[in-house]
């Protein structure tokens, strides 16, 4: 098993819900393992016969418990469905620059295709992808309401819950500390034209006056 891949799902996927502590562990088969929190699903396609039907945590103790059935959650694919494929470093570091904004909140998000992504969210998806060592991974959507799948080739199946978002939001100033909603074209210029720069040093006790 790829277990820096493993490793990053036990850091990035799985909750941190003391209410549903099955969720707190990746969960084993034979060919495959996952893990999820509710908003984002991760499943390596690669397993273990010897951990088949187990859950276990990142020190590898079994959590007691049914995990969730992972396959009904992924939506049916249509006519309908829309599929767009994305660099997935760049957006990945586009995430990571926004993260480290001082006026970032965990609300934020990006707009991509017409879905509505938390930008925390997908920042942990794609630091989690990116360790199979792609370049491109493909989206497939239904509409702005609905799961949206992400897929990396033969290695890795996820799922993204969308946020909602107002059309009128996108792209328009908040006020400090209010969550923004930014389309991907100023999104991902945003990072290429300023992420280079320097942040401003703080003054020292800039606030007495």
């Amino acid at each position: 098993m790829n277990k820096k891949i493993i490793k990053a799902m036990y850091q990035n996927i799985v909750a941190k819900d003391v209410c549903r502590p099955i969720m707190n562990g990746v969960h084993f088969e034979e060919g495959r393992c996952y893990a999820s929190d509710g908003h984002v699903l991760v499943i390596l396609n690669e397993g273990s016969k010897a951990l088949d039907g187990k859950t276990l945590s990142i020190i590898g103790e079994e959590i007691e418990g049914r995990y969730p059935n992972v396959d009904s959650v992924f939506p049916r694919h249509e006519d309908s469905d829309t599929e767009f494929v994305l660099d997935v470093k760049q957006l990945k570091e586009a995430c990571a620059y926004h993260a480290r904004k001082q006026e970032t909140t965990d609300k934020d998000a990006v707009v991509i295709n017409g879905v509505g992504f938390n930008i925390c969210t997908m920042l942990r998806l794609l630091t989690t992808i990116m360790l199979a060592g792609t370049k491109e991974v493909k989206f497939t959507s239904k509409d702005r309401s609905h799961a949206v799948v992400v897929e990396n080739g033969k290695v890795l199946r996820c799922l993204i819950m969308p946020t909602l978002f107002v059309d009128e939001n996108v792209d328009a100033e908040a006020e400090l500390g209010e969550p923004v909603v930014l389309s991907y074209e100023n999104f991902i210029n945003d990072y290429v034209f300023n992420s280079w720069k320097k942040a401003p040093a703080k003054e020292e006790l800039a606030w007495a006056i």
